[in-house]
């Protein structure tokens, strides 16, 4: 009978895998899940929350202005409550946004009690965003049991579905949500690991490089309705690493920079800048990420930036400049404010940052110059100070290779029977989407040559789930059944776990159970309640354009819009003078819910013009100016 079931039960699954590929290849809007309903209007990038302290937190949002807004400052009106229906407001105000931030709010909400769940909503007029929630720290120093993170990196938006966000919002059991960067990648569309069984591309269709860029990839991005999701339910506390730049960067350039791309600061300045503007970051005039979060007397949460605060350029694992005793992975300043951080009184000291730092070795040479086996003197820095000053319980968390890893940290004095001889532990988590990372031999192999590693997986998806108590910190990890449809479904692959005052990894064949409180939470509610729109000249748009750009151009103009509900395939576009006379007339058609068209603009006298865009009987308005 259970060989039967079990029989049943795979030729289901089979059938549904196939139904779902045949759907898919009549009807890819299916699995798009870049979506846009009317009660989002005019925050259709939803809301989001992060940095959370014991008395405040930042919280988020985007708003979609209206074409005759564009240069104006814009008022939104923001509110914190104890309750889902906003009834017990405990912070209100008003914060003004405008295009030199790309119309994003961020308002560092204060005086909050500690260890609290917090409801919140904008307002502009008579529209409301949706509800987030978010959660402050325990006081400093307050007695804590145990709290749980999940862990994610590498999200690449063409490389298939976020399912991985799907599941953590089916399951709940974490506090927040840990990003250790490339939450979006800067590449061309179709220029790495593009999926064709979802057909997903980003915009701008080009490589990102401008601040315009920079800004229209992350709205690509907070337009997925799974990553909207999560982010209104969850704080998160996120880096960035090198796809938020450009691919192997470092303080001075990057290795998918080139020459003809203007200078390296200048896309420095532009990336950091939309990430700040987009990320629920708490602000900082150096756009400094590095920084930590206490929960209570349990963790101190060490956020570090290895990658372009003050990196030296990567110049493979062998020769006199890696193993100068002058390299630098982070900056003097910042080497030493991680060195006070670890003196801190917490049980443990938790460091999220992007590169794997326990030693990798193939056929007895290290294999990635990005990693910290490219640095070698400023690893030996960092676990010096954890031995000199006998620092327990160092638990280092980190993304970037798109694979699993759990590792001990050897010294010279290693044992790999007893753990003697470890600074700490280190959990990789794997990728959300992105391709995997080729080594040339198994992971059998690869734990026979590095008796350290003690768990690999090279080809999975997933997420990683951090559980931390007072005797031990467990990681698991569990890996998503496809990328190729929406689904939520994942499983459990492994867990290890580290002992208090120990510096040895144990295997654990069950995954950690969340604390009975986080089993009955309350989320937000998707939609916001409805206001009065008596006397309102808004409009809700069942289709919405979202940019226009470059802005000015020369040559040509991308137009960026989503359609929900296109009742006829055509899209009429529409260009005029100043002066209101028609220029230009073009009727195009598109079976795409997501629309990026091409419109050449070389025949265009040097002028600003208006730019009509018609859809069914819905009219959007730009202006953009011909340089």
């Amino acid at each position: 009978m259970i060989r039967s079931r079990f029989i049943f039960n795979n030729i289901i699954l089979i059938f549904f895998i196939l139904f779902a590929k045949i759907i898919s290849s009549q009807n890819q809007l299916l699995f798009d899940r870049s979506s846009n309903t009317n009660c989002l209007h005019p925050f259709y990038h939803g809301v989001a929350s992060g940095d959370p302290k014991h008395d405040k937190v930042i919280i988020w949002t985007r708003y979609t202005p209206l074409a005759a807004e564009v240069g104006s400052v814009i008022p939104i009106q923001w509110r914190v409550a104890l309750d889902t229906g906003m009834t017990m407001i405990v912070q209100s105000g008003v914060a003004l946004t405008d295009s030199s931030r790309d119309f994003t709010v961020k308002v560092d909400v204060t005086g909050l009690n500690p260890n609290t769940y917090y409801y919140y909503e904008f307002q502009k007029g008579s529209f409301l965003s949706i509800r987030g929630r978010t959660k402050t720290l325990p006081l400093p120093g307050a007695n804590t049991d145990s709290i749980r993170f999940a862990v994610l990196s590498c999200a690449n938006y063409e490389s298939g579905l976020f399912n991985v966000y799907a599941a953590l919002l089916s399951r709940g059991d974490f506090d927040a949500v840990i990003f250790l960067g490339d939450y979006i990648y800067e590449y061309e569309t179709g220029g790495y690991g593009y999926n064709t069984t979802v057909n997903r591309s980003w915009s701008p269709l080009n490589e990102i490089i401008s601040i315009s860029d920079y800004r229209v990839r992350y709205s690509t991005y907070r337009l997925d309705n799974d990553l909207r999701k999560l982010h209104q339910q969850f704080p998160f506390i996120c880096v960035y690493d090198d796809h938020e730049f450009s691919n192997d960067a470092w303080w001075g350039g990057a290795q998918n920079h080139q020459s003809n791309e203007g200078p390296w600061s200048s896309r420095k300045y532009a990336a950091q800048k939309a990430y700040f503007e987009w990320m629920p970051i708490r602000d900082n005039p150096s756009y400094d990420v590095y920084r930590s979060f206490k929960w209570g007397n349990l963790i101190n949460l060490i956020m570090l930036d290895t990658r372009v605060e003050g990196r030296d350029i990567q110049a493979g694992t062998t020769g006199t400049v890696v193993t100068s005793p002058n390299r630098k992975m982070i900056s003097t300043t910042q080497l030493n404010w991680l060195k006070s951080e670890l003196l801190s009184n917490e049980k443990w000291k938790v460091i999220g940052q992007q590169v794997m730092i326990a030693p990798l070795k193939v056929f007895g040479n290290a294999v990635n110059g990005d990693q910290w086996d490219g640095y070698p003197a400023e690893r030996d820095r960092i676990f010096n100070h954890i031995i000199v000053n006998n620092i327990e319980n160092v638990v280092i968390l980190t993304g970037d290779i798109h694979t699993s890893w759990a590792n001990e940290l050897p010294t010279a004095t290693y044992d790999p029977n007893t753990g003697n001889g470890s600074v700490g532990v280190e959990f990789v988590t794997p990728s959300v989407t992105s391709p995997n990372s080729p080594l040339p031999v198994p992971c059998s192999t690869v734990k026979l040559a590095n008796s350290h590693i003690k768990f690999c997986d090279l080809t999975e998806k997933g997420f990683m789930i951090i559980d931390v108590n007072q005797q031990r910190v467990q990681s698991d990890w569990f890996f998503i059944s496809t990328l190729d449809y929406p689904s939520s479904a994942h499983t459990h692959a492994a867990s290890y776990f580290v002992l208090n005052n120990q510096r040895k990894l144990n295997s654990n064949n069950n995954a950690s159970f969340p604390r009975q409180s986080l089993l009955y939470q309350t989320y937000a509610p998707p939609c916001p309640r409805t206001l009065n729109l008596t006397g309102t000249n808004d409009q809700i748009k069942n289709n919405i354009l979202i940019s226009l750009y470059p802005n000015p151009s020369s040559d040509y103009l991308i137009i960026h819009g989503l359609f929900e509900h296109l009742t006829k395939n055509e899209i009429e576009i529409q260009i005029f003078n100043i002066e209101g006379k028609l220029i230009k007339h073009l009727k195009e058609e598109t079976n795409n819910k997501i629309l990026k068209y091409y419109l050449p603009i070389q025949d265009l006298q040097s002028a600003e013009y208006i730019i009509r865009l018609k859809m069914n009987n819905e009219v959007h308005t730009l202006k953009f100016i011909k340089e």
